[in-house]
């Protein structure tokens, strides 16, 4: 008999202590450890991911370190999410709503960054930051970066801020992935002069070393043909032999389609590169060039090629060596096509200029208005 108050006294304290626990959703049921298991799954909306980001921020109340692992979370599983669906889905830019800025060189942050992909991490980061203030996701979206999944696209100003803060902090590992991205943009665009302002941030904030000092030297090789230099004038050779240089045409705009025997993308470009220079051929101060890079020894496969591809009404210049050209090395020719606008003052417009049926014609329009 006496026992039986100490039993039901147990057993109501389990009960309650088990209540408790199913209502407990204060500060101290989040840490580390159970923040990440909250996030641990793949989501197949946005709004799922929003509605755990919000279920976990109410939960974790003042926990100011648990708030800021909520949000990187939040920014991995969106950047994620939009990276897997390329951007398409309606719903991406509900996820903009909800990103908030953070500290790129703080300790929990560069953790995060660490433990996942730093570099992702961050373009997750600035895409969120850029739709929140209304770009669309394609201007959003990373255009430093070479992706299996997207077209390369030229650089913009939303690539411009985050390059300047990400070499703003005091993130080194941060500082080692953004100059290694650094390469692909200089061979994919070259530099311009919004790119070239990175430089001071980079001179100023990243440690010394081999790779600081390989991209610092790839602003002083590119500079040489930025929008506004002048262009440089490497002797070629016309496919009878006759030399000639950019020099020679100046007082006309120069539109020049590089090439080779052996690719694909430039023989398939040439089509609307010859109807865009048919628009053009009562124009007295445009010229149309195609300049081949191919091998001395593939002479005769390059004048094959213009034969069967109707170019002989265009001036068709040679490269005539057995390795690297003067023109490839001034021109900084590491991909092709590559087409290059010369104004009429034989001033660079563009040694990156876009294809013929991709906003050529719009850029010889703009020069011949001027």
């Amino acid at each position: 008999m006496k026992k039986f108050p100490i039993f039901s006294w147990f057993i109501s304290a389990m009960l309650l202590f088990s209540c408790s626990s199913t209502r407990l959703t204060a500060q101290s049921e989040i840490n580390d450890t159970t923040i990440d298991t909250l996030w641990q799954k793949e989501f197949c909306t946005a709004r799922e991911i929003i509605e755990n980001y919000c279920r976990i921020k109410e939960t974790a109340g003042n926990n100011a370190a648990i708030q800021l692992k909520n949000q990187c979370n939040f920014i991995w599983q969106s950047g994620e999410y939009m990276f897997r669906c390329k951007g398409k889905n309606a719903d991406i830019k509900e996820l903009a709503q909800y990103s908030q800025k953070i500290e790129l060189d703080n300790g929990i942050v560069e953790e995060f960054m660490i433990e996942r992909d730093t570099a992702r991490f961050v373009d997750h980061y600035f895409t969120l930051e850029a739709m929140k203030r209304g770009d669309s996701f394609e201007d959003s979206r990373d255009g430093i970066t070479i992706t299996v999944f997207y077209h390369p696209r030229k650089m913009n100003g939303n690539d411009y801020e985050k390059l300047k803060e990400v070499f703003s902090c005091n993130n080194e590992a941060l500082h080692i992935a953004y100059m290694k991205k650094l390469k692909f943009p200089f061979r994919n665009s070259g530099c311009d002069e919004d790119f070239y302002a990175i430089r001071p941030y980079i001179e100023k904030n990243v440690k010394e070393s081999k790779l600081k000092s390989e991209i610092i030297a790839l602003f002083d090789l590119y500079r040489n043909i930025m929008p506004g230099e002048k262009a440089p004038t490497p002797v070629l050779k016309d496919i009878n032999g006759n030399e000639h240089t950019f020099a020679e045409f100046k007082g006309k705009i120069l539109v020049i389609d590089v090439w080779a025997t052996w690719c694909s993308s430039c023989l398939k470009g040439f089509e609307a590169y010859k109807q865009l220079s048919e628009k053009y051929k009562e124009q007295p101060d445009i010229a149309f060039i195609t300049v081949s890079v191919d091998r001395k020894d593939a002479f005769e496969s390059v004048k094959a090629v213009i034969e069967r591809r109707g170019l002989k009404g265009l001036l068709n210049l040679v490269t005539d060596c057995e390795a690297e050209s003067q023109f490839e090395s001034d021109y900084h020719i590491s991909g092709i096509p590559r087409y290059i606008i010369i104004d009429k003052e034989g001033k660079i417009v563009t040694a990156y200029a876009p294809s013929a049926n991709t906003g050529m014609e719009e850029m010889i329009n703009n020069l011949l208005d001027q």
